[in-house]
Order: structure tokens, then C-alpha cells, then sequence
């Protein structure tokens, strides 16, 4: 039924974001662990100097175990997300003490000019972002939460290397996709890498 585009959207994202929030906190976070150590043994990761994180909200893959480590491990610089208007940016952190609650209480960095994610550095320096999304599908196809945040960043900086993170209950046969949408490089679940 959704390959013909009898069911909208919304309706697929629901039914998604259902069995994801299903999950309890225990499977997500060792869903999640097993998310971060698949990350981990991608060369985009490891050859990244800088690491375009997401803070995780709801029922997402869990990152604060993993931005913690890259903060602790201070091998790469960590950027994290801050909506403004109807689009994000990142900026620097080097502790979780800079988060607070922001957009619809997700944790977020202040905004500060000087440690802006910009397309001087996109350039400058390998760097990886993560992304978030309620459906994906094994062609790579992802699906967010309707605002198009990530779509436009990713339009915007398009040499960056993307790796959405998702449970495996999140993939869907197939998820619609527009013009608009960006697939991201690889997809990691609990299960495995999708190239």
C-alpha cells in the first residue's frame, strides 16, 4: 500500500515513530551502543576531524553516550545543532555543560559566531554529519519530522559525508521521497550499515 502513495506522510511517520517509541529506554540504549560501535568502524567517521552531531529527543538513537566520548576523546571537534527560524546551524561545544534546552526543549549550543559551523570549514576539514529522521528505507531514502531542517543543511553543504542513525524498526519498504530530499551516504542501525 505505500509504494502506490495511498497512505500520506504523516500516516507513514506515525506508524513509524510508533514502534520506535515502543522501544523502551533500556533497548534504545543498547540498540544505541551497538549504533555508535558500527559508527565507529566507518572510515567516514574515523577519518572525520570534525563530527556534526544531533542531540538525541524522544524515542531517537540515543547520542549523549557518544557526543560525551567525542567531547572526553577530543580527537575531533564536535558541532552540534541550533534551530533558527525555520533552519539549523552547528557550533562548537566542548562540553555538554554548554547544551540547554532550546527548540521544543531539545538541548542546544548558544549561538556564537566564532564557533559557527561554516562553509570555509566544510571545505578546510573532513567532517561528518549525523542525522536524525523517523523513516528510512534500504535505498537509502529518510523521512524527518515534516520541518525540512536537515534537508536544507545538507543542500546547503553537500561535501559533507552523512550517516543517519535509526533503529531497525524504523526501515520501511519504501519511503517517499522529493526532489528536495537528501539520501544520506550510509544508514546505521542496530543490525548493520546500509550503503
Amino acid at each position: 500500500m505505500e509504494e502506490r502513495g495511498h497512505i500520506s506522510k504523516q500516516s507513514i511517520r506515525n506508524r513509524y515513530l510508533g514502534m520506535r517509541n515502543n522501544l523502551s529506554y533500556g533497548e534504545r540504549l543498547a540498540k544505541s551502543r551497538k549504533i555508535w560501535e558500527l559508527l565507529k568502524q566507518e572510515s567516514v567517521y574515523q577519518s572525520a576531524e570534525a563530527v556534526l552531531v544531533y542531540m538525541d529527543y524522544r524515542s531517537e538513537v540515543i547520542t549523549t553516550g557518544l557526543v560525551e566520548e567525542l567531547l572526553a576523546d577530543q580527537t575531533k571537534r564536535v558541532f552540534a545543532p541550533r534551530v533558527l527560524g525555520m533552519n539549523i546551524s552547528f557550533y562548537e561545544i566542548q562540553t555538554m555543560e554548554e547544551l540547554e534546552p532550546g527548540y521544543q526543549g531539545i538541548r542546544e549550543p548558544a549561538q556564537d559566531e566564532e564557533k559557527l559551523f561554516s562553509h570555509g570549514l566544510a571545505k578546510e576539514i573532513k567532517s561528518l554529519i549525523l542525522i536524525p529522521g523517523a523513516v528510512f528505507d534500504r535505498q537509502r531514502g529518510r523521512m524527518g519530522y515534516g520541518k525540512g531542517f536537515y534537508d536544507r543543511f545538507l543542500i546547503d553543504y553537500i561535501e559533507l559525508s552523512g550517516a543517519a542513525l535509526a533503529f531497525e524498526c524504523q526501515i520501511a519498504k519504501k519511503v517517499p521521497m522529493e526532489e528536495h530530499d537528501i539520501r544520506p551516504g550510509i544508514i546505521i542501525t542496530e543490525s548493520g550499515v546500509i550503503r
